[in-house]
């Protein structure tokens, strides 16, 4: 099974070790990836109520929980890219693994968040790029909660998630174009939206996301 693959991966994986993580998500994600078992991972995901309400909307892209393990925290995520691009910078609450299975994007790194903002109360300033790279499908990086980085995906981009235990509460993130900064709390301690076309996605268009998934062949 699908959520058997996961765990198998990353029931020994430190995750302050990037290396361990990089690793088991270097095995688990192609296998997860592949379409029988995405397609097996978004059905368990819809007739799960929990997972299947924590689908999401957001101003560049779509998230889908196909996995969650609250032992563990644990968590593994199918994100679509949309058409509508931001200039942002942030970092996370949580470290992770990420696979590209379709499209590709622009991935900008800068530094660790403290290092280049300091405490979440002093005024950021817009970070230098350190390292630039095109993810194009098939490539994966991990990444570490506290490394700001950037993403500039093109319209339908696809990557699938393994998302590491929240170890902040909160994250910030830089808009360029306003040159200001906001935090950003977790889902479960948030209120209300907090972000410009942030919504629950509904029954109906998980049925529909999934049609358009089949079609393109990345899952079964």
């Amino acid at each position: 099974m699908s959520i058997d693959i996961l765990t198998k991966a990353f029931h020994q994986v430190d995750w302050r070790r990037l290396e361990q993580v990089h690793e088991a998500a270097a095995a688990a994600l192609p296998v997860l990836a592949e379409p029988a078992e995405l397609g097996r991972l978004w059905d368990r995901m819809e007739e799960d109520e929990q997972l299947a309400a924590s689908a999401e909307a957001f101003n560049t892209f779509q998230k889908f929980v196909l996995q969650d393990d609250p032992e563990t925290g644990v968590r593994l995520r199918l994100h679509i890219f949309g058409d509508h691009m931001v200039e942002e910078a942030h970092n996370h609450r949580a470290s992770f693994s990420s696979l590209i299975l379709r499209g590709s994007y622009r991935h900008v790194l800068y530094g660790n968040v403290e290092d280049i903002w300091g405490d979440e109360n002093r005024p950021a300033q817009a970070p230098d790029p350190r390292f630039i790279q095109e993810q194009l499908p098939g490539s994966s990086y991990t990444l570490d909660n506290a490394f700001v980085h950037a993403v500039y995906a093109n319209p339908g981009t696809i990557s699938l998630v393994i998302q590491g235990p929240r170890d902040r509460s909160s994250f910030r993130i830089y808009d360029f174009v306003e040159g200001t900064t906001r935090t950003r709390v977790g889902g479960s301690n948030a209120k209300e939206a907090q972000e410009p076309g942030e919504r629950k996605i509904g029954r109906a268009e998980l049925g529909t996301v999934r049609l358009k998934l089949a079609e393109l062949g990345l899952l079964a």
